[in-house]
């Protein structure tokens, strides 16, 4: 093998290895700012999706998580006395957003991609919902979800395993009557949650 040769391999080699540290460091691995960012534009177009996405794994895979991150969106967006544009660095400074309905409890965390590059995420607490039953009916009872337009049935089990931060919308019947609509916002501090059933 001549020397231009070996040169122009090794040229090649540096300038694969460059341009994939790059893309990794600006596709892949998310600065503060970039999660900021990202954050700011989920309040901002109410995009409940992008917002959950700056999440862990573990964050994202919480049970109805889809619903409370597209209701904090909405009450930060909607209710927020902090500039709009200002709403992902307070957030990512580890500060709460004034005037929302509760004082979302966030943390950034960080991790390293491909051993090199930082990469920061945001994690949260899940909240257990205790259901207590006061209509005399027992555990004759069915939950349903009426959140983000849905109307799924719910168990009191994976209630109590923890929401995502956000509000969540109940219909709630025992022995057969409708014991009318309840609602709990979670925080995300991890603390329980009463959902206190009564008779009409």
């Amino acid at each position: 093998m001549k020397k231009k040769d070996i040169i122009a391999i090794a040229i090649a080699v540096i300038v694969v290895l460059v341009g994939g540290g790059l893309l990794i460091k600006t596709r892949i691995a998310v600065s503060e700012n970039r999660l900021a960012n990202n954050i700011t534009k989920a309040v901002e177009n109410k995009d409940g999706s992008l917002f959950l996405k700056q999440f862990s794994k573990d964050n994202q895979d919480i049970k109805f998580s889809d619903i409370g991150a597209q209701s904090v969106v909405k009450d930060m967006h909607d209710n927020a006395t902090d500039p709009t544009s200002e709403i992902g660095k307070i957030i990512v400074d580890g500060r709460t957003v004034a005037g929302t309905k509760v004082d979302y409890s966030f943390t950034v965390e960080s991790k390293k991609v491909m051993g090199l590059f930082t990469s920061y995420y945001l994690t949260t607490r899940k909240s257990p919902v205790q259901v207590s039953n006061y209509t005399g009916y027992g555990d004759d009872m069915t939950i349903k979800m009426t959140s983000g337009g849905k109307n799924q049935t719910v168990t009191k089990s994976q209630l109590s395993s923890g929401l995502f931060p956000g509000r969540y919308d109940f219909d709630i019947t025992s022995g057969g009557e409708d014991d009318g609509s309840y609602w709990v916002r979670a925080a995300g501090d991890g603390s329980t949650i009463d959902l206190t059933v009564t008779e009409y």
